[in-house]
């Protein structure tokens, strides 16, 4: 008789240790806290720029003033000396930011906001 594990007795290996070395660019913050203060200051709120959800709204206090930020300008598309600009910052959520990074070459904000709408009149009138 074979006899089966449940749920709660099945349990996988999270991996080895690994040393591994990469080469990496770290961003400078200063133009994400930019664009999230003028952000602010011209909406009264922080929210995502493609779906409009308001961490504080859905969370309360612990989601006030969160925001996740979407370079549109991949930092490995630039030389050293680029220089960022706050206009090159998307204030998205965290579900929107890794829609933008899907696909390659990224999604831009404005592909994302209709692929959305598409996908919620599509929901509210399917064909069937």
């Amino acid at each position: 008789k074979k006899v089966g594990l449940s749920e709660d007795d099945e349990g996988f290996p999270e991996g080895k240790e690994q040393l591994k070395a990469h080469l990496i660019r770290e961003r400078s913050k200063k133009p994400a806290e930019v664009a999230k203060k003028r952000f602010k200051e011209k909406h009264g709120s922080l929210y995502c720029e493609i779906c409009g959800f308001d961490f504080s709204k859905k969370y309360g206090e612990i989601g006030k003033d969160y925001i996740e930020c979407h370079y549109t300008v991949p930092a490995s598309d630039t030389p050293e000396d680029y220089k960022i600009k706050p206009k090159d910052i998307v204030l998205v959520c965290s579900n929107c930011h890794r829609m933008l990074h899907r696909r390659r070459p990224w999604l831009k904000k404005k592909e994302l906001k209709k692929l959305l709408k598409t996908s919620e009149i599509a929901y509210l009138f399917p064909k069937n």
